[in-house]
């Protein structure tokens, strides 16, 4: 009886033992979960940050709040500067990312000694090894690796130079964590902040924007500057053409046969221009649209088109393709949403400058006809000199730039005639010596009419300048190289049109004989290329046309 009694109680202290021993395990497992989610809110709030420094500055703040004692320094890998160094303290210290300390560091694991991490490396790095040993008293490193590129490595310091810092298996357990957030956050921010270089990138396709001189030139060269920002295997830019409706192409590239014009609404860019939104596809030939369609068959593998316009305007498309195993994303699209938008703008800009310049210049145009209406026969003299000269300096090369001055200047160069006697201008016999002297006042006078405004500063010398001969006999005894080029053209046209015009002595030579009788003054009015020229010019079918409209 006695030892069926002992045997209960003792059951019964065996089953409350038990109870209470599951209730403490079952307290500690409580007590470990919380710990667990504890720390993983902790790590939780490495991830919230917004820039690169925000990130490492939480990272320090959690390492020294959790490890007593630790000081904490980020050194991270700037790749535009090809070096690591702390973004929180900036200019402190770099290290080469092609030193063989970074090298190494690349290829270790875990938390290591640093010490220990010089000696098994054998690494005769000093100044390296006294910075962070001696200076910073960096004890143990922790290395951020992602695909074996060294994105950072975190070096852990004691707080006090005096105080030796030893790191217990749960705390380098913790820096290891601590190490794989900051891996995935780093990558994700060198990946946000390559996008943003990418977008930086677009301030030198304002630039060369901006550097072409006329609309054409930027239709001509909106290719070339879009393959800085953009690589494809083939690429088109069209022009929109109101009057037929047809996408007409300015400029190609990658691709060998000629590319004809589209109308809109047909193949990939005219559906585009009708739609008048981008168009990015991965692979055309697993579209099912595009896979079957005929037109534009050029454009292979992936592909995005872009329209460019004002709210009211199209102007243009440009399309590009490359292979399929390298298909545009979404950051090319935006990119070239931004840039159309650019492009867009200088576009709209150069029409209204375009107008406006226009605008200023057919007032020139009517001034210069109010000065020729005096006189019966040199109506329309200036505008004809104009286009001579215009003519000639074309097949001489000028850029856009010198044959937007020349088009003013030749237009203006009897502009000083305003201030000479109407009796000496109409007069139809000989001028005598004081008459001829007072008309060759006119360059002058001229001269001084465009002074007042800054517009005409480049063009007022080929105004006063435009009766000099290159051996000094001109009014002003200016020798070739002493005035500029632009007035010898000038002078060229003047005559050539004097010779060709009906004048109250004598009626107009013939195109070939007044280009004889010019030839005795090459190499004294004006040089053999701009004869050369002018000769080429009178024989090209531009010239008859002019001829034409002269006589009609």
């Amino acid at each position: 009886m006695e030892e069926r009694k002992s045997f209960i109680l003792d059951s019964e202290k065996r089953a409350v033992d038990e109870r209470l021993s599951e209730k403490k395990m079952s307290e500690e497992m409580e007590r470990d979960v919380l710990r667990v989610v504890n720390k993983k809110f902790s790590l939780d709030s490495l991830d919230r940050w917004d820039t690169s420094t925000a990130l490492v500055q939480s990272v320090v703040s959690y390492i020294t709040h959790n490890v007593k004692g630790a000081a904490v320094h980020v050194f991270c890998h700037e790749s535009e500067y090809h070096e690591y160094r702390e973004i929180d303290r900036e200019g402190i210290t770099s290290i080469s990312d092609d030193s063989l300390f970074i090298g190494c560091l690349s290829m270790t694991g875990g938390v290591v000694s640093l010490s220990q991490f010089f000696s098994d490396y054998s690494l005769d790095d000093p100044l390296i090894e006294q910075c962070l040993q001696s200076i910073y008293g960096g004890k143990y490193i922790v290395p951020v690796v992602h695909s074996f590129e060294l994105l950072a490595f975190i070096l852990i310091c004691s707080e006090n130079p005096d105080e030796d810092l030893t790191l217990t298996d749960s705390q380098k357990e913790e820096l290891l964590s601590v190490s794989d957030r900051l891996q995935i956050n780093l990558y994700a921010a060198s990946v946000a902040e390559k996008q943003q270089r990418e977008l930086l990138r677009l301030s030198s396709f304002i630039q060369a924007l901006q550097s072409r001189k006329t609309l054409s030139e930027i239709y001509q060269n909106l290719l070339k500057d879009l393959s800085e920002q953009l690589l494809f295997d083939r690429g088109v830019c069209y022009a929109f053409e109101e009057e037929t409706m047809l996408l007409v192409p300015f400029d190609q590239r990658g691709i060998e046969e000629k590319v004809p014009s589209i109308h809109i609404g047909r193949g990939i860019s005219g559906q585009v221009a009708e739609w008048n939104k981008i168009v990015s596809v991965p692979d055309r030939a697993k579209h099912p649209s595009y896979a079957a369609m005929g037109d534009e068959d050029f454009f292979k593998g992936s592909f995005i088109s872009v329209p460019f316009g004002s709210p009211k305007e199209l102007y243009g498309v440009v399309t590009f393709s490359r292979s399929a195993a390298s298909p545009f994303g979404i950051e090319h699209r935006y990119m070239l949403e931004i840039a159309s938008n650019f492009i867009a703008s200088e576009i709209t800009n150069r029409k209204l400058y375009e107008k406006l310049d226009e605008s200023h210049f057919n007032i020139v145009k009517s001034l210069t006809r109010a000065l020729e209406a005096k006189d019966a026969y040199t109506e329309g003299h200036s505008a004809r000199v104009t286009k001579y000269s215009l003519g000639i300096a074309r097949l001489l090369n000028y850029s856009e730039e010198r044959l937007y001055n020349l088009r003013y200047g030749a237009m203006l160069h009897d502009i000083g005639k305003i201030g000479i006697t109407d009796a000496i201008i109409n007069k139809t016999s000989r001028l005598s010596d004081e008459e001829f002297s007072t008309i060759k006042g006119h360059t002058e006078i001229g001269y001084h009419i465009l002074s007042n405004n800054p517009f005409f500063d480049t063009i007022r010398d080929f105004v006063l300048y435009h009766h000099e001969t290159l051996i000094g006999t001109g009014y002003y005894k200016k020798k070739k190289g002493e005035y500029p080029e632009e007035a010898m053209i000038i002078s060229a046209a003047d005559i050539f049109d004097a010779l060709t015009s009906d004048r109250p002595y004598r009626k107009a030579l013939e195109v070939s004989a007044a280009l004889s009788d010019m030839k005795r003054l090459s190499g004294i009015h004006f040089t053999q290329e701009i004869y050369d020229a002018l000769c080429s010019y009178a024989l090209s079918s531009d010239f008859s046309t002019e001829i034409q409209t002269k006589a009609e």
